[in-house]
């Protein structure tokens, strides 16, 4: 009966793993943003990740690669660079800025995990991070605006995360495709304040958005900053390890 357990695991870990994603990482210090964050560009390890695909509505909205610790005299914003770079992201004056990305095409597979740093400052607007499925539908949302922290479109207490506010904010968020059905996410918060959160969703992760919308004014504290995007681990690796534990029960078997 366990072996017959052990060869169904198989088989489901093996067939939700075709669409999986390659295991890899991207960050903003990478030789493909030299020129800046810019539509189309598509940095990190081949095939985790598709290009970049970039909106705003005007001068007001874009993007840069810039260090997430500058921001204004004597409030230094939370430290998430590598090589003191990250991805930043402005939207003020009734203006929305986007940054859309995809799996490479695929979605994330059974077992596999998607994180990456957050560092946010004044919380005005509305910023923050979608998480989506194959139709665009948002399955989980972190929002930051109204003076608190707050996830959406997941399951998850009543929905803030805690609104105590500090000047350098950092988040790591994860994912992690726990079936074909959903997964489950965590949320651990440094800097001022230190703190840790975690749910569940329900879908299966195609593709993600981060934005920034109508914050007050072009003050640098209104910068949202992301970097370590990464997914781990191979799900093809899982499956033949679960495959070779297999194959030797068989064998002390027979």
């Amino acid at each position: 009966m366990k072996l017959k357990k052990l060869f169904a695991a198989f088989a489901l870990t093996a067939s939700t793993s075709q669409g999986a994603v390659f295991v890899g990482s991207d960050f903003a210090s990478d030789s493909a943003y030299n020129s800046g964050w810019n539509n189309g560009t598509d940095g990190g390890t081949a095939g985790t990740f598709g290009a970049w695909t970039l909106t705003n509505t005007a001068a007001q909205a874009g993007r840069f690669i810039g260090d997430s610790t500058s921001l204004a005299p004597g409030n230094t914003g939370a430290n998430i660079n590598t090589v003191g770079e990250s991805f930043g992201m402005f939207g003020h004056s009734g203006q929305t800025s986007e940054a859309f990305r995809d799996f490479n095409g695929n979605s994330l597979g059974v077992g596999q995990t998607f994180s990456f740093d957050l560092a946010v400052n004044f919380r005005n607007g509305d910023k923050g991070f979608d998480l989506r499925n194959s139709a665009d539908v948002v399955i989980f949302n972190l929002n930051i605006g109204s003076n608190d922290y707050v996830v959406n479109n997941a399951t998850f207490g009543n929905g803030s995360i805690g609104n105590t506010y500090s000047a350098n904010t950092a988040f790591q968020l994860s994912f992690t495709q726990t079936s074909g059905a959903g997964g489950t996410w965590s949320i651990i918060r440094s800097g001022g304040v230190s703190d840790s959160d975690s749910g569940t969703y329900t879908g299966v992760a195609e593709n993600f958005k981060f934005y920034v919308i109508s914050t007050g004014n072009s003050d640098n504290e209104n910068n949202l900053f992301i970097n370590s995007l990464a997914v781990v681990p191979e799900p093809t690796s899982m499956a033949l390890g679960l495959l070779g534990t297999v194959l030797l029960l068989r064998r002390r078997r027979i």
